[in-house]
Parts: C-alpha cells; structure tokens; sequence
C-alpha cells in the first residue's frame, strides 16, 4: 500500500470534492472515491453509493467552498463550507478523509449551521470574515442528537426562576441567562416581543402578582424544541389584565413552545388561559 506524500493527498481531496460537490461529474468522483468507502457521517448515508445518492439529491446550486486544507501523510483535514444546498443556511464543514493508494476510502465529519453575529458568543465570524445573513433560520435536524428532557429543563429554568416572583428577581439578567439576545416571544401567530420587551411583561405582572408562582407541569423535546405545560397561580394585589382585585387567587394552565438555538432559547410561541384566571378571581374589568 503506497502512502502519497501530504502535498498530493491534499490535492487529490480537492479536486474529489470539485468534481462531486461542484461539477457534478459522478464518472470522474468515481475515479477519487473508493467502491469500498467507509462513511461516518451522521448526515450522509453509508458507502460511496450513499454519498453520490444524497449529492444528486440536492439542488444543482450545491457549492463546496475550501478554507483550509491539512495532511500528515494519507490523512487530510478540510475546513470549508457549503452552499445553495435548499437548506436556509450555509453549512460549515469539518471533514476527514483517509487515503488508501490514492483514492478516499473513510470519512468523518462535523457539520453545523453557520451563526449569524448575535449567535457568535466569540463576536467573530466561525469561518471567512462575514456572518450568516440573520434574517436566516437554523435548519431543522442539523444536530445529530436531539435535546434530552434534562437538558430542555436545565435551558428553560432561569425564564421559569423569572416567573416566579419576579417582582422579587433581577429578571432581565435571567432572561439573558436562558435566550439569545434576538429572542422573540410570540403571543400570536404574528405578534411578538422582544427579550427586553419580555422582561418588561414579567415585571408587570409580578408588580400585580407579587405571590405569583409558576410551575413546569409536564416537558417535551422534540428535535430542537421544547413544550412545556405550565401552572401558574396567584393573588392579584393590583389591576390584572384590566381587572381589579378581588382577594381571590387563579390557579390556570400555559403552555408555551420554544425553538433552541446554540443552547439557548431562539423563539417561543406561548398560550396561557387566562380567562380562566380572570374568571376564578371573579373580578370586573376597570
């Protein structure tokens, strides 16, 4: 088995990577690929049948853009990027070839969404010198694991510290401590606020529920999102949600759907029932 020298190995990778990912040409990939190639990948499917497969499943836009390349003998690193794969943003690669007489016989690889600038807790762009566009959405099912329920609590938890007598708790530090600094939380379809305006809200209700307590009753993940039923209960003390006080405490249901981005919430959509609320208190609107 003959080893290429670094200079070469690299040389060979590109150009196998130019003639898959960017000309399309599967007669002359075919020359670079092993038919025995060994796949790690936890994105692409086995073999060299499973990579071609997947490359003419995507559109003709596809691009690989090289950074760097690296090699000690026969094994060559990649850091590069993909394009114009229908996904909403660019892909960030890290790739391992092995080279057996010169042709690419194992892969491995690490692949995530490129950030944009508010998601670069560095402040400085993961490859080139520009971000990615931030009106783009993560793309669903890029991790190769979903979030576990302990991790789900763990990332929810200062929001719900926050609901729990906020007017007692430095809220907007435990928002910032559980959301991405362009979180938006949406009480509709449509209308939303931001994580400041949010912390604005919290403060709100605490100043008229100063015994307010919120509870996770029940938590979900699903890929990259978190469903939680919530309890909320309470004495309103002063004006709530247009109603006066009456003495008498709520005891209601939410449930709020959030989206996790690089470990920390990106969105949420959140329901809560709080006619209910309103009608338990039995208080008249002001």
């Amino acid at each position: 088995m003959a080893t290429m020298s670094s200079e070469n190995a690299k040389a060979t990778v590109l150009k196998a990577f130019d003639a898959l990912f960017n000309r399309r040409d599967y007669a002359k990939a075919s020359e670079y690929w092993s038919e025995g190639y060994i796949q790690h990948s936890a994105h692409i499917p086995p073999g060299r049948d499973g990579l071609f497969g997947l490359v003419r499943s995507m559109p003709d836009t596809l691009r690989y853009e090289n950074h760097l390349v690296l090699a000690e003998g026969d094994d060559v690193m990649l850091h590069g990027r993909f394009t114009g794969h229908a996904g909403p943003r660019p892909w960030l690669a890290a790739d391992r070839l092995r080279l057996e007489d010169g042709l690419l016989v194992e892969h491995w690889d690490v692949l995530a969404d490129e950030p944009t600038k508010a998601e670069s807790v560095s402040g400085l762009p993961a490859i080139g010198d520009a971000f990615a566009p931030p009106e783009l959405s993560p793309t669903a099912g890029m991790t190769a694991s979903a979030l576990t329920v302990e991790q789900a609590r763990k990332i929810t938890a200062p929001l719900y510290d926050a609901l729990n007598r906020p007017s007692e708790k430095d809220v907007s530090a435990l928002l910032a401590e559980a959301a991405l600094p362009d979180y938006r939380s949406h009480r509709t379809n449509d209308a939303w606020v931001s994580r400041d305006q949010l912390a604005a809200v919290f403060k709100t209700i605490g100043a008229a529920v100063p015994d307010l307590r919120w509870t996770v009753e029940d938590i979900k993940v699903l890929g990259d999102q978190i469903v939680v039923r919530g309890r909320a209960t309470g004495t309103p003390v002063g004006e709530f949600w247009g109603a006066k006080p009456t003495g008498k405490g709520f005891d209601t249901m939410a449930i709020d759907i959030f989206t996790v981005r690089n470990g920390k919430l990106a969105n949420a959509y959140h329901v809560e029932n709080w006619i209910e609320a309103l009608q338990q208190i039995g208080s008249r609107t002001s």
